[in-house]
């Protein structure tokens, strides 16, 4: 039968101690949950509008819009004293080859700055909000239709309870 702890780092600290120590356990960081509805809405408007670029003439992948949603409207990811996560890279190297939520923003010739986005599933209830709004403008832009402002609190309601550990 499978044993299962959970608490704190200091809570599960006593607790190893207490378990058989011939066997081998895995432990699993607990992470919050996204809303649905807010999370679907977020991925049904950026499908729309890659559709409706695609129908325009301009080829683009509903992922590749995501990202390009993402570095308009995302939040930039920060290191632990706030400062932006930046990477200074030889200016013939991509970036975001290796990750898509990087944005050049600045070369000197011999080297090329790059700021990092967090991806869209670090985001709390605020920072998917000022994504889905961005998008929205996009949309609204596009003749998209997108879901009225009453409507739009309630999700980001439940997208907020939904997010608390369960």
């Amino acid at each position: 039968m499978e044993k299962t702890i959970s608490g704190t780092p200091q809570e599960l600290a006593f607790n190893l101690f207490q378990l058989e120590q011939d066997k081998i356990y895995d432990i699993t960081e607990h992470k919050k949950l996204r809303g649905v509805k807010a999370n679907a809405y977020f991925h049904k408007l950026v499908n729309e509008l890659a559709r409706y670029n695609r129908s325009k003439g301009f080829a683009i992948s509903d992922e590749e819009m995501k990202i390009n949603i993402n570095l308009s409207y995302g939040t930039i990811a920060t290191l632990e004293d706030g400062q932006p996560y930046e990477v200074i890279l030889p200016k013939n190297v991509d970036f975001q080859n290796k990750y898509e939520y990087a944005k050049r923003i600045k070369s000197n010739g011999v080297y090329t700055w790059w700021v990092c986005y967090k991806r869209t599933s670090e985001l709390n209830t605020k920072e998917f909000t000022q994504l889905i709004r961005g998008l929205e403008v996009e949309c609204r832009e596009a003749g998209i239709k997108t879901i009225d402002d009453i409507e739009f609190e309630n999700m980001m309601k439940e997208y907020e309870k939904e997010g608390k550990l369960k």
